[in-house]
């Protein structure tokens, strides 16, 4: 019938009145939502410029997309993969976790994933668009940004993948490395678990903000579902304002050291 109904509390409605619910947005915004998963066209990207910048970002989630089966198979089948499994495992993350954060490892090669990338059909152009590599300085050549590397994915509110973290296992700097800016990701409007935390903060009616990815894990598999972490940036006005169409009132879980006190207070400013 194309319509639903909660029989406990007597709400129902259409496909976008659904959507609306869901993800706590408006009717344009709901109506790009399923337009995105219809593959139906919307007059305002019918401009050849709009068609070309859409096709651009579809073509770059596909791309992250893949990266990310490519980490988790590294992960989990791959010939390092046990060192990044043990040292979850020594973090204290499980196997549940993992898949359901989708949670990967980067081979320390300079060319595994972007050989992996146009075995499945990308162009060099969007591999480089992608934020997956780095162009050499002194050649056309690029190499693969993440290497040797727990893999963190960082998903927008439907779930897809825009972007990634990656925390090294040996000894290097930096100790954490994030996606550059692209097309379909830009720093400090996201926030990691947001996704996967959006409906428990909904219920409970509040979110508990902390500073990394492994606070996220560790919370998410105590039962404290409704964290969220600003995923290696400082908390901005973009982050609190998606934070805000779940719920408005927030607390902070920093780390009770110098650069966490320091961190807490300018969230709180």
């Amino acid at each position: 019938m194309q319509i639903f109904h909660c029989f406990g509390c007597s709400v129902g409605g259409d496909v976008f009145g659904f959507i609306r619910r869901i993800e706590s947005c408006d009717f344009w915004q709901a109506v790009r939502i399923v337009a995105e998963k219809m593959g139906v066209p919307i007059p305002e990207v019918e401009k050849v410029d709009d068609r070309q910048l859409v096709q651009e970002r579809e073509d770059l989630l596909q791309i992250n997309a893949w990266a990310t089966d490519f980490f988790q198979t590294q992960l989990f089948e791959g010939v390092e993969g046990k060192r990044a499994l043990d040292y979850f495992e020594q973090r204290g993350i499980t196997k549940e976790s993992i898949k359901l954060f989708r949670l990967g490892y980067a081979p320390d090669r300079w060319d595994a994933l972007s050989s992996y990338l146009r075995a499945q059909g990308a162009s060099q152009k969007q591999i480089e668009r992608s934020g997956l590599v780095v162009l050499k300085e002194q050649s056309n050549g690029f190499y693969d940004r993440f290497r040797g590397r727990c893999i963190f994915p960082i998903t927008d509110t439907q779930s897809r993948v825009i972007a990634f973290g990656g925390r090294i296992l040996d000894s290097g700097e930096p100790k954490y490395l994030n996606s550059p800016e692209t097309p379909i990701y830009t720093k400090g409007r996201n926030l990691f678990g947001l996704s996967y935390a959006k409906e428990a903060i909904r219920k409970q009616k509040f979110v508990i903000l902390v500073e990394g990815y492994f606070d996220v894990l560790s919370l998410n598999q105590l039962g404290y579902s409704n964290s969220a972490s600003p995923s290696g940036t400082a908390l901005t006005i973009q982050q609190l304002e998606a934070i805000s169409r779940y719920t408005n009132k927030i607390l902070l879980c920093f780390d009770n050291d110098e650069a966490g006190l320091k961190a807490t207070e300018r969230v709180l400013e």
